[in-house]
Protein backbone atom coordinates (compact mmCIF):
# COMPACT_ATOMS: atom_id res chain seq x y z
CA UNK A 1 0.00 0.00 0.00
CA UNK A 2 1.52 2.59 -1.15
CA UNK A 3 0.18 6.02 -0.11
CA UNK A 4 1.33 9.58 0.68
CA UNK A 5 1.38 10.50 4.40
CA UNK A 6 0.27 14.22 5.72
CA UNK A 7 1.20 14.23 9.66
CA UNK A 8 -1.10 14.98 11.98
CA UNK A 9 -1.41 18.14 14.16
CA UNK A 10 0.23 17.43 17.49
CA UNK A 11 -2.89 18.02 19.60
CA UNK A 12 -4.81 15.64 17.00
CA UNK A 13 -2.09 13.03 17.11
CA UNK A 14 -2.10 13.29 21.59
CA UNK A 15 -5.89 12.99 21.49
CA UNK A 16 -5.82 9.57 19.46
CA UNK A 17 -3.31 8.54 21.47
CA UNK A 18 -5.07 8.74 24.25
CA UNK A 19 -7.79 7.15 22.67
CA UNK A 20 -5.61 4.05 22.14
CA UNK A 21 -4.21 4.07 25.30
CA UNK A 22 -7.93 3.87 26.75
CA UNK A 23 -9.32 1.16 24.56
CA UNK A 24 -9.09 -2.25 26.68
CA UNK A 25 -9.01 -3.95 23.79
CA UNK A 26 -5.72 -2.47 22.18
CA UNK A 27 -4.18 -3.07 25.37
CA UNK A 28 -5.41 -6.83 25.93
CA UNK A 29 -3.73 -8.46 22.68
CA UNK A 30 -1.14 -5.74 22.29
CA UNK A 31 -1.53 -3.43 19.68
CA UNK A 32 0.87 -0.72 19.13
CA UNK A 33 0.23 1.88 17.02
CA UNK A 34 3.92 3.35 15.67
CA UNK A 35 2.69 5.78 12.71
CA UNK A 36 -0.39 7.83 12.65
CA UNK A 37 -1.33 10.44 9.55
CA UNK A 38 -4.22 12.16 8.28
CA UNK A 39 -6.68 9.35 7.36
CA UNK A 40 -3.98 6.71 8.17
CA UNK A 41 -2.62 4.78 10.39
CA UNK A 42 -0.16 1.38 10.60
CA UNK A 43 -0.54 -1.19 13.77
CA UNK A 44 1.57 -3.61 15.03
CA UNK A 45 1.14 -6.78 16.98
CA UNK A 46 3.12 -9.57 17.90
CA UNK A 47 2.08 -13.12 17.49
CA UNK A 48 2.03 -14.78 21.03
CA UNK A 49 0.39 -18.82 21.63
CA UNK A 50 -2.56 -17.01 23.25
CA UNK A 51 -3.91 -15.61 19.73
CA UNK A 52 -3.07 -18.68 18.11
CA UNK A 53 -6.32 -20.86 17.34
CA UNK A 54 -5.96 -24.81 17.49
CA UNK A 55 -3.75 -25.56 14.85
CA UNK A 56 -1.04 -22.97 15.82
CA UNK A 57 -1.65 -20.14 13.71
CA UNK A 58 -2.79 -16.75 14.64
CA UNK A 59 -6.77 -16.56 14.85
CA UNK A 60 -8.29 -14.90 11.54
CA UNK A 61 -10.56 -12.85 13.57
CA UNK A 62 -7.62 -11.48 15.75
CA UNK A 63 -6.44 -10.64 12.09
CA UNK A 64 -9.65 -8.86 11.14
CA UNK A 65 -9.81 -7.18 14.71
CA UNK A 66 -6.51 -5.50 13.94
CA UNK A 67 -7.66 -4.64 10.56
CA UNK A 68 -10.80 -3.27 11.80
CA UNK A 69 -8.83 -1.06 14.81
CA UNK A 70 -6.14 0.28 12.29
CA UNK A 71 -8.51 1.41 9.74
CA UNK A 72 -11.26 3.32 12.67
CA UNK A 73 -8.21 4.81 14.26
CA UNK A 74 -6.88 6.14 11.02
CA UNK A 75 -10.34 7.52 10.45
CA UNK A 76 -10.56 9.25 14.12
CA UNK A 77 -7.88 11.91 12.38
CA UNK A 78 -10.74 13.00 10.28
CA UNK A 79 -13.70 13.41 12.29
CA UNK A 80 -15.01 16.29 15.07
CA UNK A 81 -14.15 15.61 18.50
CA UNK A 82 -16.67 13.56 19.96
CA UNK A 83 -17.93 12.17 16.80
CA UNK A 84 -18.37 8.93 16.82
CA UNK A 85 -19.12 6.14 14.44
CA UNK A 86 -19.05 1.90 14.21
CA UNK A 87 -18.06 -0.52 11.72
CA UNK A 88 -21.00 -1.79 9.67
CA UNK A 89 -19.03 -3.86 7.62
CA UNK A 90 -16.25 -5.61 6.57
CA UNK A 91 -14.52 -7.06 3.50
CA UNK A 92 -11.50 -9.41 4.36
CA UNK A 93 -9.83 -11.61 1.95
CA UNK A 94 -7.06 -14.24 4.14
CA UNK A 95 -4.29 -14.89 1.82
CA UNK A 96 -1.82 -16.32 4.26
CA UNK A 97 -1.21 -17.87 7.40
CA UNK A 98 0.71 -16.10 10.08
CA UNK A 99 2.80 -18.77 12.68
CA UNK A 100 5.53 -16.16 14.20
CA UNK A 101 6.43 -12.82 14.13
CA UNK A 102 4.75 -9.72 13.77
CA UNK A 103 2.04 -8.51 11.86
CA UNK A 104 1.38 -4.65 10.39
CA UNK A 105 -2.10 -3.69 9.48
CA UNK A 106 -1.09 -0.04 7.81
CA UNK A 107 -4.90 1.29 6.80
CA UNK A 108 -5.99 4.53 4.70
CA UNK A 109 -9.50 6.35 4.95
CA UNK A 110 -10.48 5.72 0.88
CA UNK A 111 -13.58 7.82 1.27
CA UNK A 112 -14.72 10.26 4.27
CA UNK A 113 -18.49 10.59 3.70
CA UNK A 114 -21.04 12.76 5.82
CA UNK A 115 -23.03 9.32 6.90
CA UNK A 116 -20.55 6.57 5.43
CA UNK A 117 -16.85 6.31 5.42
CA UNK A 118 -14.88 3.71 3.40
CA UNK A 119 -11.20 2.56 4.36
CA UNK A 120 -8.64 0.13 3.13
CA UNK A 121 -6.39 -2.03 4.75
CA UNK A 122 -3.43 -4.87 4.37
CA UNK A 123 -1.96 -6.63 7.03
CA UNK A 124 1.35 -7.78 6.11
CA UNK A 125 4.18 -10.46 7.90
CA UNK A 126 7.47 -10.06 7.26
CA UNK A 127 6.69 -8.08 4.15
CA UNK A 128 4.22 -10.95 3.12
CA UNK A 129 0.43 -10.05 2.25
CA UNK A 130 -1.81 -12.07 4.26
CA UNK A 131 -4.99 -10.19 4.20
CA UNK A 132 -6.26 -7.25 2.48
CA UNK A 133 -9.79 -5.58 2.42
CA UNK A 134 -12.26 -2.86 2.83
CA UNK A 135 -14.26 -1.66 6.25
CA UNK A 136 -17.37 0.41 5.99
CA UNK A 137 -18.48 3.20 8.87
CA UNK A 138 -21.52 5.11 10.06
CA UNK A 139 -20.77 7.94 11.45
CA UNK A 140 -23.65 8.24 14.07
CA UNK A 141 -25.49 10.94 15.11
CA UNK A 142 -26.86 11.22 18.75
CA UNK A 143 -30.23 9.52 17.99
CA UNK A 144 -28.49 6.50 16.76
CA UNK A 145 -26.21 6.38 20.05
CA UNK A 146 -29.14 5.72 22.08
Amino acid sequence: MKIAIEPLAPELEAAIRAKLAANPFIKFVGITAPQLGQGYARFLLPFKPELANTIGLMQGGVIAALADEAVAYALYSLVADGETFNTVEMKINFLGAVKEGEVTAEAHIAKRGRTISLGEFEVRQAGRLVAKGLCTYIHLTDRQKK
